[in-house]
């Protein structure tokens, strides 16, 4: 996944803006952007419907993700005005640790091609996919409902667990330090927005949600198996 500038504010900028919970924004700087400086980027742009090169797939799985991220932006600027304090800054916690795994993730899944000109794609692709989950999560929130779930958590967590440690068997060291990385801001993610959910429907809430996240990350290390072997 690309290693493209990324287009959601940083952790350490957003975090300044966490004085005010009511105004707090996930702005990304591309669209801050002046019209002067944006529109040499605009004539470089290739036809991303039938993309040649890997410069030009590089740029678009870049402006690919940079809607994504978007589109999440929007989604998180109509969420927030509609909740309590307390669960505004509960989502703006579950937001800041969802953000260090995004990025923790994708340099891990960016890391199969270390250093190569595929690098990039696989960077922006992924921060593509998990920000459109991520936005997926944040519109039901938005309609007032918890995204559903189904399946077993004990289960789900035990093959975590396995698939976990299968995968770290296949690593070199330095990708299996950035795969440790990646668990760990998983977990603190999973947990803070569970701990949101949680906050809008009990324990039944928090159930479903670590059901359903630990799901999707057991497809998630399941798709590095198979990479990986």
């Amino acid at each position: 996944m690309p290693m493209v500038i990324d287009r959601l504010m940083p952790t350490r900028l957003l975090s300044t803006v966490l004085v005010s919970f009511a105004s707090i924004a996930i702005i990304s700087p591309f669209l801050a952007a002046s019209p002067a400086l944006s529109a040499p980027l605009l004539a470089q742009q290739p036809n991303c419907n039938d993309a040649q090169t890997q410069q030009d797939m590089n740029i678009c799985a870049g402006l690919s993700y940079e809607n994504a991220d978007r589109a999440l932006n929007r989604a998180y600027q109509a969420l927030v005005p509609n909740l309590s304090t307390t669960r505004r800054q509960k989502l703006t916690s579950a937001q800041l640790r969802w953000i260090a795994f995004r990025d923790a993730e994708c340099e891990f899944y960016g890391s199969e091609a270390e250093g190569g000109s595929m690098q990039p794609l696989l960077v922006s692709g992924c921060k593509d996919q998990i920000t459109q989950r991520r936005t997926t999560d944040l519109n039901a929130y938005l309609v007032g409902k918890s995204p559903a779930s189904g399946g077993n958590y004990q289960n789900a967590d035990r093959r975590l667990n396995q698939l976990y440690q299968q995968l770290l068997q296949t690593l070199e060291p330095d990708r299996k330090r950035k795969l440790e990385t990646a668990e760990l801001t998983w977990i603190a993610f999973r947990d803070s927005a569970c701990g949101f959910e949680a906050s809008g429907g009990g324990n039944a809430a928090r159930n479903q949600c670590l059901t359903r996240l630990t799901l999707q990350r057991n497809q998630q290390l399941q798709g590095y198996l198979a990479i990986d072997r």
